[in-house]
Protein backbone atom coordinates (compact mmCIF):
# COMPACT_ATOMS: atom_id res chain seq x y z
CA UNK A 1 0.00 0.00 0.00
CA UNK A 2 2.87 2.32 0.82
CA UNK A 3 4.42 1.98 -2.59
CA UNK A 4 1.09 2.79 -4.29
CA UNK A 5 0.62 5.71 -2.51
CA UNK A 6 3.97 7.07 -3.83
CA UNK A 7 2.90 6.26 -7.11
CA UNK A 8 -0.02 8.40 -6.27
CA UNK A 9 1.75 11.22 -4.52
CA UNK A 10 4.59 11.23 -7.60
CA UNK A 11 1.35 11.76 -9.88
CA UNK A 12 0.27 14.99 -8.25
CA UNK A 13 3.89 16.03 -7.42
CA UNK A 14 4.26 15.98 -11.69
CA UNK A 15 1.56 17.86 -12.47
CA UNK A 16 1.69 20.12 -9.46
CA UNK A 17 5.07 21.28 -10.20
CA UNK A 18 3.80 21.84 -13.81
CA UNK A 19 1.17 24.36 -12.33
CA UNK A 20 3.34 26.37 -9.93
CA UNK A 21 6.18 26.78 -13.01
CA UNK A 22 3.17 27.71 -15.32
CA UNK A 23 1.63 30.06 -12.92
CA UNK A 24 5.10 31.66 -12.55
CA UNK A 25 5.09 32.05 -16.60
CA UNK A 26 7.94 29.53 -16.18
CA UNK A 27 6.43 27.03 -18.62
CA UNK A 28 6.57 26.94 -22.30
CA UNK A 29 3.92 25.31 -23.41
CA UNK A 30 4.11 23.54 -26.97
CA UNK A 31 1.89 24.33 -29.97
CA UNK A 32 -1.75 24.19 -29.68
CA UNK A 33 -2.57 20.48 -31.50
CA UNK A 34 -4.37 19.89 -33.85
CA UNK A 35 -6.85 18.21 -31.98
CA UNK A 36 -8.21 20.01 -28.95
CA UNK A 37 -10.52 17.18 -27.67
CA UNK A 38 -9.36 15.91 -24.01
CA UNK A 39 -10.33 12.09 -24.59
CA UNK A 40 -9.57 11.17 -20.93
CA UNK A 41 -7.29 8.53 -20.31
CA UNK A 42 -7.66 7.77 -23.95
CA UNK A 43 -10.56 5.62 -23.44
CA UNK A 44 -13.25 8.25 -21.85
CA UNK A 45 -14.47 9.34 -25.80
CA UNK A 46 -13.53 6.58 -28.65
CA UNK A 47 -15.46 8.22 -31.30
CA UNK A 48 -18.89 8.21 -30.69
CA UNK A 49 -20.89 9.79 -33.53
CA UNK A 50 -23.93 11.52 -32.77
CA UNK A 51 -25.39 12.75 -36.01
CA UNK A 52 -26.61 16.03 -35.51
CA UNK A 53 -24.64 16.94 -33.03
CA UNK A 54 -26.56 18.41 -29.90
CA UNK A 55 -26.75 21.99 -28.66
CA UNK A 56 -27.56 21.27 -25.65
CA UNK A 57 -24.24 19.42 -24.66
CA UNK A 58 -22.05 21.60 -26.53
CA UNK A 59 -18.55 23.53 -24.63
CA UNK A 60 -20.36 21.62 -20.88
CA UNK A 61 -18.56 19.47 -18.67
CA UNK A 62 -18.09 16.43 -19.68
CA UNK A 63 -14.60 13.71 -19.61
CA UNK A 64 -14.22 13.87 -23.06
CA UNK A 65 -14.83 17.74 -23.33
CA UNK A 66 -12.66 20.21 -25.16
CA UNK A 67 -10.25 20.64 -23.42
CA UNK A 68 -8.05 23.53 -25.36
CA UNK A 69 -8.65 27.45 -24.74
CA UNK A 70 -10.29 29.67 -22.26
CA UNK A 71 -13.19 28.54 -19.83
CA UNK A 72 -16.24 28.38 -21.69
CA UNK A 73 -18.94 31.18 -20.46
CA UNK A 74 -21.44 30.08 -22.71
CA UNK A 75 -22.81 27.00 -24.95
CA UNK A 76 -20.71 27.07 -28.16
CA UNK A 77 -22.44 26.74 -31.59
CA UNK A 78 -23.26 23.19 -32.57
CA UNK A 79 -21.11 21.04 -34.97
CA UNK A 80 -22.39 20.93 -38.53
CA UNK A 81 -25.60 18.02 -39.43
CA UNK A 82 -23.80 14.66 -39.45
CA UNK A 83 -20.13 15.38 -37.86
CA UNK A 84 -18.57 12.43 -36.05
CA UNK A 85 -18.26 13.65 -32.55
CA UNK A 86 -14.38 11.92 -32.55
CA UNK A 87 -13.44 14.56 -35.18
CA UNK A 88 -11.17 16.79 -34.52
CA UNK A 89 -10.68 20.50 -36.28
CA UNK A 90 -8.82 19.22 -39.21
CA UNK A 91 -10.28 15.66 -40.56
CA UNK A 92 -9.19 13.99 -43.97
CA UNK A 93 -11.74 15.50 -46.31
CA UNK A 94 -13.09 14.27 -50.11
CA UNK A 95 -15.25 15.05 -52.66
CA UNK A 96 -19.21 14.52 -51.67
CA UNK A 97 -18.83 15.22 -48.05
CA UNK A 98 -16.79 12.46 -47.24
CA UNK A 99 -14.67 12.70 -43.98
CA UNK A 100 -12.53 10.07 -42.49
CA UNK A 101 -11.29 9.46 -39.07
CA UNK A 102 -9.44 6.93 -37.03
CA UNK A 103 -8.45 6.27 -33.76
CA UNK A 104 -5.49 3.77 -31.97
CA UNK A 105 -3.68 3.15 -29.28
CA UNK A 106 -0.74 0.41 -27.51
CA UNK A 107 -0.34 0.00 -24.10
CA UNK A 108 1.84 -1.71 -21.62
CA UNK A 109 0.68 -2.67 -18.31
CA UNK A 110 1.26 -4.14 -15.15
CA UNK A 111 -1.37 -6.40 -14.29
CA UNK A 112 -2.78 -8.29 -10.91
CA UNK A 113 -1.02 -5.90 -8.64
CA UNK A 114 -1.18 -6.45 -4.62
CA UNK A 115 0.73 -3.34 -3.49
CA UNK A 116 3.95 -4.10 -3.48
CA UNK A 117 6.17 -2.37 -5.91
CA UNK A 118 7.61 -5.69 -7.84
CA UNK A 119 4.01 -7.13 -7.97
CA UNK A 120 2.35 -8.00 -11.08
CA UNK A 121 2.72 -9.28 -14.34
CA UNK A 122 3.48 -7.58 -17.69
CA UNK A 123 0.91 -7.10 -20.21
CA UNK A 124 1.04 -5.27 -23.76
CA UNK A 125 -2.66 -4.75 -24.72
CA UNK A 126 -4.62 -2.87 -27.84
CA UNK A 127 -7.99 -1.44 -27.15
CA UNK A 128 -8.95 1.08 -29.67
CA UNK A 129 -8.60 0.13 -33.41
CA UNK A 130 -11.02 2.41 -35.30
CA UNK A 131 -11.81 4.33 -38.52
CA UNK A 132 -14.93 5.96 -38.90
CA UNK A 133 -16.37 7.40 -42.27
CA UNK A 134 -18.89 9.94 -42.46
CA UNK A 135 -20.58 12.20 -45.05
CA UNK A 136 -22.25 15.38 -44.31
CA UNK A 137 -22.26 18.86 -45.42
CA UNK A 138 -24.61 22.09 -44.96
CA UNK A 139 -26.47 20.63 -48.73
CA UNK A 140 -26.19 16.89 -47.58
CA UNK A 141 -29.83 16.32 -45.33
CA UNK A 142 -29.39 13.11 -44.94
CA UNK A 143 -26.21 11.91 -44.13
CA UNK A 144 -24.16 8.44 -42.82
CA UNK A 145 -21.69 7.78 -39.96
CA UNK A 146 -20.03 4.34 -39.55
CA UNK A 147 -17.06 2.91 -37.75
CA UNK A 148 -16.10 0.20 -40.15
CA UNK A 149 -13.55 -2.22 -38.64
CA UNK A 150 -15.34 -3.44 -35.74
CA UNK A 151 -19.09 -2.07 -37.56
CA UNK A 152 -19.33 -1.00 -33.76
CA UNK A 153 -22.17 1.80 -35.31
CA UNK A 154 -23.26 2.41 -38.77
CA UNK A 155 -26.31 5.04 -38.96
CA UNK A 156 -28.11 7.37 -41.35
CA UNK A 157 -28.98 10.98 -39.99
CA UNK A 158 -31.55 13.25 -40.99
CA UNK A 159 -31.88 16.95 -40.38
CA UNK A 160 -35.76 17.16 -40.10
CA UNK A 161 -37.05 20.47 -39.52
CA UNK A 162 -35.71 23.86 -38.29
CA UNK A 163 -36.91 27.22 -37.16
CA UNK A 164 -34.93 29.81 -35.37
CA UNK A 165 -33.46 28.34 -32.37
CA UNK A 166 -35.76 24.64 -32.10
CA UNK A 167 -34.39 22.17 -34.48
CA UNK A 168 -35.20 18.06 -35.00
CA UNK A 169 -33.22 15.66 -36.52
CA UNK A 170 -32.65 11.71 -36.70
CA UNK A 171 -31.26 8.74 -37.10
CA UNK A 172 -31.46 5.11 -37.31
CA UNK A 173 -29.55 1.84 -37.81
CA UNK A 174 -27.11 0.45 -35.48
CA UNK A 175 -26.42 3.52 -32.92
CA UNK A 176 -25.13 4.78 -30.17
CA UNK A 177 -27.89 4.46 -27.18
CA UNK A 178 -28.39 8.38 -26.21
CA UNK A 179 -28.45 6.81 -22.57
CA UNK A 180 -26.08 9.07 -19.58
CA UNK A 181 -23.36 12.02 -20.52
CA UNK A 182 -23.38 12.87 -23.82
CA UNK A 183 -21.51 12.19 -26.51
CA UNK A 184 -19.29 9.56 -24.31
CA UNK A 185 -18.55 6.10 -26.20
CA UNK A 186 -17.99 5.00 -22.81
CA UNK A 187 -19.83 5.52 -19.49
CA UNK A 188 -18.06 6.49 -15.95
CA UNK A 189 -20.31 4.15 -13.75
CA UNK A 190 -18.58 2.55 -10.89
CA UNK A 191 -15.71 4.55 -11.05
CA UNK A 192 -14.63 2.43 -14.30
CA UNK A 193 -14.76 3.66 -17.33
CA UNK A 194 -14.56 2.61 -20.90
CA UNK A 195 -12.56 -1.07 -21.93
CA UNK A 196 -12.67 -1.62 -18.24
CA UNK A 197 -16.73 -0.89 -17.78
CA UNK A 198 -18.31 -3.45 -16.03
CA UNK A 199 -21.63 -2.61 -15.68
CA UNK A 200 -22.98 -0.92 -19.14
CA UNK A 201 -21.84 -2.76 -22.27
CA UNK A 202 -18.30 -1.33 -23.32
CA UNK A 203 -19.96 0.13 -26.56
CA UNK A 204 -23.58 0.49 -25.71
CA UNK A 205 -24.86 0.70 -29.67
CA UNK A 206 -28.14 -1.46 -30.80
CA UNK A 207 -30.48 -1.02 -33.66
CA UNK A 208 -33.19 1.12 -33.39
CA UNK A 209 -34.60 4.46 -34.21
CA UNK A 210 -33.46 8.01 -32.33
CA UNK A 211 -35.62 11.36 -32.70
CA UNK A 212 -33.60 14.71 -31.19
CA UNK A 213 -35.02 17.96 -30.56
CA UNK A 214 -32.82 20.68 -29.24
CA UNK A 215 -33.42 24.56 -28.07
CA UNK A 216 -31.88 27.32 -27.15
CA UNK A 217 -33.65 29.35 -24.78
CA UNK A 218 -32.54 32.65 -23.16
CA UNK A 219 -29.21 31.50 -22.46
CA UNK A 220 -29.92 27.62 -21.64
CA UNK A 221 -29.63 24.97 -24.10
CA UNK A 222 -32.28 21.87 -24.10
CA UNK A 223 -32.26 18.64 -25.85
CA UNK A 224 -34.48 15.82 -26.09
CA UNK A 225 -33.29 12.38 -27.36
CA UNK A 226 -36.55 9.36 -27.65
CA UNK A 227 -35.27 6.08 -28.76
CA UNK A 228 -36.55 2.64 -29.84
CA UNK A 229 -33.65 0.50 -29.98
CA UNK A 230 -32.98 -3.58 -29.65
CA UNK A 231 -33.07 -4.48 -25.66
CA UNK A 232 -31.58 -6.50 -23.38
CA UNK A 233 -33.28 -10.33 -22.29
CA UNK A 234 -32.67 -12.77 -20.02
CA UNK A 235 -31.98 -16.69 -21.64
CA UNK A 236 -33.50 -18.32 -18.43
CA UNK A 237 -35.30 -17.98 -15.33
CA UNK A 238 -32.67 -18.07 -12.84
CA UNK A 239 -30.23 -16.06 -14.43
CA UNK A 240 -29.15 -12.62 -13.68
CA UNK A 241 -29.05 -9.91 -16.12
CA UNK A 242 -26.00 -9.20 -17.53
CA UNK A 243 -25.96 -5.92 -19.42
CA UNK A 244 -22.40 -6.47 -21.05
CA UNK A 245 -23.42 -10.21 -22.37
CA UNK A 246 -27.17 -10.24 -22.81
CA UNK A 247 -28.05 -7.56 -25.03
CA UNK A 248 -29.84 -10.17 -27.10
CA UNK A 249 -33.58 -11.53 -27.69
CA UNK A 250 -33.71 -15.00 -26.80
CA UNK A 251 -36.83 -15.44 -28.57
CA UNK A 252 -37.79 -12.56 -30.23
CA UNK A 253 -37.11 -9.12 -30.68
CA UNK A 254 -37.24 -7.13 -27.09
CA UNK A 255 -37.99 -3.08 -28.40
CA UNK A 256 -36.50 -0.95 -25.35
CA UNK A 257 -38.14 2.51 -25.19
CA UNK A 258 -35.96 5.29 -23.68
CA UNK A 259 -35.70 9.09 -23.48
CA UNK A 260 -32.51 11.66 -21.98
CA UNK A 261 -33.32 15.15 -21.05
CA UNK A 262 -30.58 17.56 -21.15
CA UNK A 263 -30.42 21.07 -19.48
CA UNK A 264 -26.73 23.39 -19.72
CA UNK A 265 -25.65 26.79 -19.13
CA UNK A 266 -22.31 28.13 -19.52
CA UNK A 267 -20.17 25.42 -18.34
CA UNK A 268 -22.77 23.19 -16.24
CA UNK A 269 -24.85 20.44 -17.89
CA UNK A 270 -27.24 18.27 -16.29
CA UNK A 271 -28.59 14.89 -17.80
CA UNK A 272 -31.34 12.55 -16.60
CA UNK A 273 -31.80 9.47 -18.68
CA UNK A 274 -34.61 6.86 -18.26
CA UNK A 275 -35.19 3.75 -20.32
CA UNK A 276 -37.49 0.80 -20.15
CA UNK A 277 -37.07 -2.22 -21.63
CA UNK A 278 -39.75 -5.55 -21.11
CA UNK A 279 -38.30 -8.97 -21.02
CA UNK A 280 -39.26 -12.99 -20.84
CA UNK A 281 -40.54 -14.48 -17.85
CA UNK A 282 -42.48 -11.19 -16.88
CA UNK A 283 -38.94 -9.25 -16.25
CA UNK A 284 -38.62 -5.68 -17.35
CA UNK A 285 -35.21 -3.21 -16.68
CA UNK A 286 -35.91 -0.11 -15.45
CA UNK A 287 -32.69 2.11 -15.71
CA UNK A 288 -31.97 5.62 -14.37
CA UNK A 289 -29.25 7.63 -14.50
CA UNK A 290 -28.77 11.65 -13.20
CA UNK A 291 -25.44 13.12 -14.18
CA UNK A 292 -24.05 16.41 -14.00
CA UNK A 293 -20.74 18.27 -15.26
CA UNK A 294 -19.08 20.93 -15.05
CA UNK A 295 -16.38 22.20 -17.39
CA UNK A 296 -13.92 24.66 -16.19
CA UNK A 297 -15.82 27.75 -15.31
CA UNK A 298 -14.53 31.25 -15.58
CA UNK A 299 -14.06 31.64 -12.47
CA UNK A 300 -10.65 32.60 -10.60
CA UNK A 301 -9.30 29.35 -9.73
CA UNK A 302 -11.71 26.99 -10.67
CA UNK A 303 -11.73 27.88 -14.18
CA UNK A 304 -8.51 24.82 -14.08
CA UNK A 305 -10.92 22.41 -12.97
CA UNK A 306 -13.61 20.11 -14.46
CA UNK A 307 -15.50 17.75 -12.42
CA UNK A 308 -18.29 15.18 -13.33
CA UNK A 309 -20.87 13.37 -10.84
CA UNK A 310 -23.48 10.79 -11.74
CA UNK A 311 -26.20 8.01 -10.05
CA UNK A 312 -27.51 4.84 -11.76
CA UNK A 313 -29.68 2.39 -10.58
CA UNK A 314 -31.03 -0.14 -12.57
CA UNK A 315 -34.03 -2.46 -11.24
CA UNK A 316 -35.00 -5.83 -12.52
CA UNK A 317 -38.33 -6.49 -11.77
CA UNK A 318 -40.27 -10.04 -10.11
CA UNK A 319 -40.37 -13.04 -12.11
CA UNK A 320 -44.08 -14.49 -13.30
CA UNK A 321 -44.04 -16.65 -10.86
CA UNK A 322 -43.06 -15.13 -7.64
CA UNK A 323 -45.31 -15.50 -4.73
CA UNK A 324 -46.75 -18.45 -6.41
CA UNK A 325 -46.63 -22.23 -5.19
CA UNK A 326 -44.07 -23.09 -8.12
CA UNK A 327 -41.68 -20.01 -8.03
CA UNK A 328 -38.12 -20.27 -8.75
CA UNK A 329 -35.55 -19.21 -6.30
CA UNK A 330 -34.85 -15.48 -6.30
CA UNK A 331 -37.85 -14.64 -7.99
CA UNK A 332 -37.94 -11.37 -6.84
CA UNK A 333 -37.21 -7.94 -8.22
CA UNK A 334 -33.52 -6.49 -7.60
CA UNK A 335 -31.32 -4.04 -8.83
CA UNK A 336 -27.79 -2.80 -9.59
CA UNK A 337 -26.01 0.47 -8.85
CA UNK A 338 -23.32 2.65 -9.76
CA UNK A 339 -22.04 6.13 -8.79
CA UNK A 340 -18.99 8.16 -10.29
CA UNK A 341 -17.08 11.58 -9.63
CA UNK A 342 -13.97 12.45 -11.51
CA UNK A 343 -11.78 15.90 -11.32
CA UNK A 344 -9.50 17.25 -13.08
CA UNK A 345 -7.07 19.19 -12.99
CA UNK A 346 -5.12 21.64 -15.75
CA UNK A 347 -1.50 22.12 -15.52
CA UNK A 348 -1.87 23.65 -19.03
CA UNK A 349 -4.25 23.27 -21.66
CA UNK A 350 -2.20 20.16 -22.72
CA UNK A 351 -1.67 18.76 -20.18
CA UNK A 352 -3.69 17.66 -16.46
CA UNK A 353 -4.24 15.10 -14.03
CA UNK A 354 -7.31 12.84 -13.39
CA UNK A 355 -8.78 11.09 -9.98
CA UNK A 356 -11.99 9.36 -10.48
CA UNK A 357 -13.90 7.12 -7.99
CA UNK A 358 -16.89 4.83 -7.87
CA UNK A 359 -19.19 2.23 -6.27
CA UNK A 360 -20.70 -0.86 -8.30
CA UNK A 361 -22.75 -3.28 -6.88
CA UNK A 362 -25.07 -6.20 -8.27
CA UNK A 363 -28.01 -8.04 -8.09
CA UNK A 364 -29.19 -6.47 -4.51
CA UNK A 365 -32.41 -7.23 -3.07
CA UNK A 366 -32.65 -4.32 -0.07
CA UNK A 367 -31.25 -0.71 0.55
CA UNK A 368 -30.67 1.85 -2.14
CA UNK A 369 -27.17 1.09 -3.09
CA UNK A 370 -25.66 -2.32 -1.47
CA UNK A 371 -27.39 -5.05 -0.19
CA UNK A 372 -24.59 -6.40 2.41
CA UNK A 373 -26.69 -9.62 2.49
CA UNK A 374 -26.01 -10.58 -1.25
CA UNK A 375 -22.28 -9.31 -1.45
CA UNK A 376 -20.35 -10.83 -3.68
CA UNK A 377 -16.74 -10.42 -5.48
CA UNK A 378 -18.63 -8.52 -8.02
CA UNK A 379 -19.38 -5.17 -5.82
CA UNK A 380 -16.64 -3.13 -5.07
CA UNK A 381 -15.17 0.23 -5.09
CA UNK A 382 -13.04 1.73 -7.84
CA UNK A 383 -10.27 4.33 -7.91
CA UNK A 384 -8.12 5.81 -10.71
CA UNK A 385 -5.39 8.56 -10.38
CA UNK A 386 -3.71 9.59 -14.24
CA UNK A 387 -1.78 12.08 -15.50
CA UNK A 388 -2.54 12.73 -19.13
CA UNK A 389 -0.49 14.84 -21.77
CA UNK A 390 -1.60 15.74 -25.28
CA UNK A 391 -0.44 17.07 -28.30
CA UNK A 392 -0.70 17.31 -32.09
CA UNK A 393 -3.35 14.43 -32.02
CA UNK A 394 -1.44 12.12 -30.03
CA UNK A 395 -2.65 11.30 -26.25
CA UNK A 396 -0.13 9.75 -23.49
CA UNK A 397 -1.47 8.74 -20.45
CA UNK A 398 -0.03 6.99 -16.89
CA UNK A 399 -2.82 6.06 -14.55
CA UNK A 400 -2.94 3.69 -11.50
CA UNK A 401 -6.47 1.89 -10.66
CA UNK A 402 -7.21 0.60 -6.93
CA UNK A 403 -9.74 -2.17 -7.14
CA UNK A 404 -11.44 -2.95 -3.71
CA UNK A 405 -14.02 -5.86 -3.78
CA UNK A 406 -16.35 -6.07 -1.00
CA UNK A 407 -16.07 -10.00 -0.86
CA UNK A 408 -12.74 -12.03 -1.24
CA UNK A 409 -10.13 -8.90 -1.99
CA UNK A 410 -7.88 -10.40 -4.15
CA UNK A 411 -4.80 -8.58 -6.34
CA UNK A 412 -6.53 -7.13 -9.56
CA UNK A 413 -4.72 -3.33 -9.13
CA UNK A 414 -3.27 -2.22 -12.30
CA UNK A 415 -0.95 0.55 -13.75
CA UNK A 416 -1.43 1.54 -17.43
CA UNK A 417 0.93 3.61 -19.64
CA UNK A 418 -0.96 3.82 -22.67
CA UNK A 419 -0.04 6.10 -25.84
CA UNK A 420 -2.96 6.76 -28.00
CA UNK A 421 -3.31 8.85 -31.55
CA UNK A 422 -6.41 10.36 -33.10
CA UNK A 423 -7.14 11.81 -36.17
Amino acid sequence: MMNTLRIAIGLFLVVGAVATAQAAGLVVQPPTAENTEGRGEGTEKDGGVTGDAPVGDAGVARDGAPAAGDAVQEPAQPKAATEPEHAHESPLLFPGGIRIGGLFDASYERVNRNGSLTSGQNAFRNYHHFVFVSRQGDDIPVGFNAEVINQYFYELTARLWRKGPFRLSARAGKIMVPFGPDPLFHKNYGGLSAIDQKLLPVVWSSFGVNLRADAMLKGFSLANDLYFVQGFDVSARDHVLNMQSDLQAYDGARVAVGDRVSISRGPATLWYSLYWNPMRFGRSLLMQAVDLGIWRPAWPVVSRLALGVGVLRAFISADSSYGKPDAIADAGAYYDFADYLWLRIYATNWLYLQARSGLMTFNNHKGFSYDAERASAADGSHHNLSVVAEYAGAQFSLGYYWNFEKVGEYPNDFLRFMVMYAF
